[in-house]
């Protein structure tokens, strides 16, 4: 039986690995043709504003406090502990909470963004003032629909079929690059733009509850087994929750905003894109933690956290030699990329694309270490000391920003890195009962086996040459 479950371990880690890189990969090539479009459409002032005005709602993705997530972990757990009744609870709990709140902030939504002065705060003419109050509402109302997206991952995981969910999920962007051409073709109006991404996150919803039905229908909602006690539970872990999606907002549309304001809608346009160029190297190890996550939560609900030890290790050290990887690649050949992505309408100095570069590595020593958090939903302690180190970045970002420009903006997000490597790793390697030595030790037998069958894939090819 340890052997067979060893082999079903390995075989969701490949399933799991596959459909990330599928879903990484044509996020990027979404974003290679999304960035280029709007910039010929719109102009590089507009698309500035468009770059800030579209992250604003991502902003609400505070009010889903994080349920979904939560409930994903706890199903898989109940599941592995062989507790379907109690997955049917979490999951009727959850939708029951999310469409309460997504009807009210949809209505809050509607009702309040005309009143808001838009065209102050962004720098919009005067009589464009109804187009972004429509734009920001659409975008506001897709957030709310996306939550329930995010309530059906509890039923992929518990099956064991969270590479499909990913699969899925890749496929999104695609609907909204869809919206977006459609959009464009008959105006150049955000509020069109909004509505576009309105009616695609709702196409998707459809599918995804569709295919999460088929997975798993022994857990569906139902109203009989809504559990009101398991609320103040939900809201408990959702609390803590929010400080990643708030945390993240502070971080990267945040500094967006800080950028807008102390050096222009242009320099956003640069940010921006040279930000996407560099957070490629970020997305493997995305990869890497949506392989891991639902598998992590499968051994922590059987108590094999021998295993769970293991696999923390061996992410980690493949999560450090990509990140190195990727950064020396883009040192090398990041500016001639980014010239052929976004022509010759903004220009990446070699010193602004090494800021955007250094922190990477010290991402990779604790961003994937993060996910045994994640995965145990016993967050609480990294959620608090991540939403600080996003406020700090935040005010580093204007500090740098103000003596430095915008290098000095690409800089700020290592003080994140710097604050949270010592706690996360510590306790990481506590959760999963190994010791540091154990870990270090299974880190640099990752990277040897690594760099073996590198040499070995070398050696082969120069032979068959």
């Amino acid at each position: 039986m340890g052997k067979l479950n060893a082999v079903s371990l390995k075989l969701s880690l490949l399933l799991n690995t596959g459909a990330g890189v599928w879903n990484r990969g044509s996020g990027a090539l979404i974003r290679l043709v999304q960035v280029p479009l709007l910039l010929s459409a719109l102009g590089v002032n507009d698309y500035g504003r468009w770059l800030v005005l579209s992250t604003l709602p991502s902003w609400l993705m505070l009010a889903s406090f994080g349920f979904g997530s939560v409930a994903a972990n706890e199903m898989s757990m109940s599941v592995a502990a062989g507790d379907i009744k109690s997955a049917n609870n979490v999951f009727s709990s959850t939708i029951s909470l999310v469409l309460a709140i997504g009807f009210i902030g949809s209505i809050a939504a509607a009702v309040i963004s005309p009143f808001i002065k838009w065209e102050s705060f962004l720098n919009f003419p005067p009589d464009r003032h109804d187009e972004i109050a429509l734009a920001v509402t659409f975008m506001a109302i897709a957030v709310f629909v996306s939550f329930l997206s995010e309530t059906l991952l509890g039923r992929y995981r518990a099956a064991k079929k969270a590479h499909l969910a990913v699969f899925i999920i890749s496929f999104g962007p695609w609907l909204d690059l869809l919206g977006i051409i459609v959009a464009l073709k008959y105006s150049h109006r955000f509020d069109c733009l909004g509505f576009a991404m309105l009616a695609s996150t709702t196409l998707f919803f459809l599918v995804y509850l569709f295919f999460s039905w088929r997975v798993m229908p022994q857990i569906s909602f139902s109203l009989k087994k809504i559990e009101p006690h398991r609320f103040k539970y939900l809201f408990k872990k959702g609390a803590a929750f929010q400080a990643f999606p708030l945390g993240n907002a502070l971080l990267f549309q945040g500094n967006l905003l800080v950028v807008q304001a102390m050096l222009g809608p242009a320099a956003v346009a640069i940010f921006g894109t040279a930000r996407t160029l560099v957070r490629t190297v970020n997305q493997v190890m995305e990869v890497i933690n949506q392989a891991i996550w639902p598998e992590l939560s499968h051994l922590f609900g059987s108590g094999d956290l021998k295993k769970a030890a293991k696999l923390h290790r061996g992410a980690v050290g493949i999560s450090i030699l990509l990140s190195l990887l990727g950064v020396i690649s883009l040192a090398v050949i990041g500016r001639t990329l980014y010239g052929l992505w976004v022509g010759k309408s903004i220009e990446l100095s070699q010193e602004l694309l090494v800021m955007f570069l250094l922190p990477i590595p010290l991402n990779a020593l604790w961003f994937t270490s993060s996910v045994v958090h994640m995965a145990s939903n016993q967050y609480e302690g990294l959620a608090v000391r991540y939403l600080i180190a996003a406020a700090l970045a935040g005010i580093a970002c204007a500090i740098l920003s103000y003596f430095f420009g915008i290098e000095g903006a690409a800089l700020s997000t290592m003080v994140v890195d710097i604050l949270l490597i010592p706690y996360v790793l510590k306790r990481s390697i506590e959760m999963v009962n190994d010791s540091w030595s154990g870990f270090l030790n299974g880190i640099l037998s990752q990277a040897k086996h690594v760099l073996f069958n590198f040499r070995s894939v070398l050696r082969l090819s120069g032979s068959k040459t």
